[in-house]
């Protein structure tokens, strides 16, 4: 007798803590990514951001393409070595001030690599292998955007209930402040 395939439980088909955890986390860098081109764009937009964009694009349309992934690479050139500070700083004894630097030199980081990724994207997905890794990470990115929807939609609910109790609370505290005077 053939066995019939059992149907998914809802618990086979919810997915696995560590994927919606890295899922979080690549969003959470997206999101500060998105942010700090937003920030890139409105700090230029205090100079004339189309001219001056144009004018780099065209400069690094100019430029042989393995320096324009030279280009692209600053940030890490930056960033990664003052990591080892860090953590040297980490080790000293100096945690809370190495944590916080750590985490304002990663920002910092993903802000630059943001902004020249802004000038330098139409010249690098002309390289093959870049434009399939920059495919891939927009396949993740909607795919971690699906994993991550629903506990976004669930915290989003929460949150606004705990604003509407909050509210209400603050009236009631208003209220019997007011009938006690």
């Amino acid at each position: 007798m053939a066995r019939m395939k059992e149907a998914p439980t809802e618990k086979s088909q919810r997915p696995k803590p560590a994927l919606v955890l890295a899922a979080a986390v690549f969003l959470a860098l997206a999101w500060v990514w998105e942010a700090f081109m937003r920030a890139g764009r409105w700090l230029v937009g205090l100079i004339p951001w189309a001219a001056f964009k144009a004018w780099v694009v065209a400069w690094i349309d100019r430029l042989p393409i393995v320096i324009v992934v030279l280009i692209y690479g600053i940030p890490f050139l930056i960033v990664e070595p003052l990591k080892g500070v860090l953590v040297w700083v980490i080790a000293t004894g100096h945690v809370f001030a190495g944590i916080v630097a750590l985490i304002l030199l990663e920002t910092f980081g993903v802000g630059l690599l943001a902004v020249i990724f802004d000038l330098t994207r139409q010249r690098l997905l002309t390289l093959r292998w870049f434009a399939w890794c920059y495919d891939k990470v927009l396949i993740f990115h909607e795919f971690a955007d699906r994993l991550v929807k629903p506990y976004k939609e669930a915290a989003r609910r929460q949150w606004g209930a705990f604003r509407e109790w909050a509210r209400a609370y603050r009236a009631r505290l208003f209220a019997a402040a007011k009938s006690g005077l």
